[in-house]
């Protein structure tokens, strides 16, 4: 369904005037709430990063958003892992028809999920997050929608930059503090993964986030060491696989 220039010009104004300094959570919240209006979507919400690179749960329109995006938080998967990792849009246009989503596949189904759109937040170079909308019906998410929900993930980072100005405090507050101080480590790691091992962006973030998880250390201070020159431990059997899921992807878009 393509989106009207004047209808994205009218919902982004009617947000513009949001203080985060009035409280981060419902002004996220209102966020949440304009991008489900517009995008006439089922559900919406948005993820932050964290110190550790995980993507958490930050807003949510409703119920439905939150389960999906808690599921995405404790799968590490989704097209929410997908637009932070790749710094792309990512979509699902028919869970029916692709069957690849592994383990969040299920929590979709749960919620009646068939279709969703995610891009992600990016604030002075680097990655902090994604926005994303769901649809209980299957879509073919339009270049206009693309756009339109790449431009309020524009506005959510003012607003999140406008927090840090102002020295917001709060839970969601030290999330995105933790977020900025990493998000440049993390993308020069994820870097020299991608040259060293030749994998794709998503596919060096994991090996990175896999290398923290079994060393029970922060994502951040691994990605530390490899900027610094050190190797991540071999694992021939990740890269095995993740080599594979390239491979597969390549053929599936030819």
């Amino acid at each position: 369904m393509p989106i009207d220039p004047t209808d994205l010009a009218k919902s982004i104004g009617a947000l513009g005037s949001l203080d985060p300094e009035r409280g981060l959570a419902p002004t996220l919240q209102q966020i949440a709430d304009g991008a489900k209006q517009l995008f006439a979507a089922d559900a919406a919400g948005l993820m932050l990063v964290d110190a550790d690179g995980q993507l958490r749960w930050a807003s949510a329109s409703d119920q439905t958003a939150q389960a999906v995006e808690d599921g995405q938080e404790r799968l590490a998967q989704g097209p929410c892992a997908v637009a932070f990792s790749q710094r792309l849009p990512a979509a699902i246009r028919d869970l029916r028809t692709e069957p690849d989503w592994r383990e969040f596949t299920q929590v979709l189904v749960s919620e009646g999920i068939r279709a969703a759109l995610s891009v992600p937040v990016e604030l002075d170079g680097g990655v902090i997050g994604t926005l994303d909308v769901y649809a209980h019906q299957a879509r073919d998410w339009d270049p206009s929608e693309v756009a339109a929900l790449q431009a309020y993930a524009g506005l959510v980072a003012s607003l999140l930059s406008a927090a840090v100005a102002a020295q917001v405090k709060g839970r969601l507050a030290d999330q995105l503090q933790a977020a900025l101080e990493h998000r440049w480590l993390i993308e020069q790691a994820k870097g020299v993964v991608m040259g060293r091992e030749h994998l794709d962006a998503q596919a060096a973030f994991e090996r990175l986030r896999g290398a923290a998880r079994s060393s029970t250390r922060r994502l951040a201070d691994v990605a530390k060491d490899v900027t610094a020159g050190q190797p991540l431990p071999a694992d021939r059997r990740k890269l095995a696989k993740a080599r594979a899921g390239q491979a597969k992807e390549r053929e599936t878009g030819s």
